[in-house]
């Protein structure tokens, strides 16, 4: 007995690393892709920032921080205060989806007005990957219950904000992808990680990986294809002028 207590708590303090670990590497990669236009901007001459960049800006600073303390505290065997902090970190999360939206159409509007050429993805793939972000961390709130899926879906989640840190490291790199294609690629393979995970650790996937995942990918092909509609594109162009 106590031989099998102790594998199942070693494995419990290896699942708990491994999502302390990707929290960590999400967060550093958020701080790469952002720091020449908005961490760093001032080493790097970055352009001036709106003050809704700025709050949008800190808003995801804050939830990539609470993301990382979160999974931090679980790895520390401190659920109590898990909780307390994650009914914070959920009016975070509601406060995220709005102003992101806001956001990505407001920028572009107000490039428009200046006559500036379009820049950052096309709309479709900003309010996609928020939109992807409030189902999956809208679901896994929804089982907190349980830790299994919460953990999982709440990875997914945030890794779909990350589409458009990792689309700045892609241009940054060189790699032979435009941007957009490049973030989603980046998360995919952040995603596939998850998934040798759990096959590495169960020998199969969670139903959580399974499924979310499924959605994540799912989201991403959809951004894709409704990007190339024209009625997407007039819609678009009716909302950035």
């Amino acid at each position: 007995m106590a031989t099998i207590a102790g594998r199942v708590g070693g494995r419990l303090v290896a699942e708990r690393r491994f999502f302390l670990g990707m929290a960590a590497a999400m967060a550093v990669l958020t701080f790469i892709g952002f720091a020449p236009s908005y961490y760093l901007s001032t080493i790097f001459a970055g352009p001036r920032l709106s003050l809704l960049v700025h709050v949008h800006g800190a808003i995801f600073t804050l939830w990539m921080l609470l993301y990382v303390v979160q999974t931090g505290l679980i790895s520390a065997g401190r659920t109590d205060v898990h909780r307390i902090v994650g009914s914070a970190a959920v009016l975070v999360a509601v406060a995220m989806v709005p102003l992101g939206i806001a956001t990505a159409i407001i920028t572009k509007q107000a490039a428009a007005a200046a006559h500036l050429p379009p820049s950052g993805p096309p709309l479709a793939f900003p309010l996609g990957a928020v939109l992807t972000f409030a189902v999956l961390t809208g679901w896994a709130v929804a089982m907190r219950r349980r830790a299994a899926w919460h953990k999982r879906l709440m990875l997914l989640g945030t890794l779909a904000l990350l589409t458009t840190p990792l689309a700045r490291v892609t241009r940054m790199s060189h790699l032979p992808l435009t941007p957009p294609l490049g973030g989603m690629v980046l998360t995919d393979l952040l995603l596939l990680v998850l998934v040798a995970y759990d096959l590495r650790t169960t020998g199969k996937l969670h139903a959580a990986t399974k499924w979310g995942g499924a959605f994540f990918l799912l989201t991403q092909v959809i951004r894709i294809v409704l990007n190339m509609t024209p009625a997407w594109q007039a819609f678009a162009k009716s909302l950035t002028g």
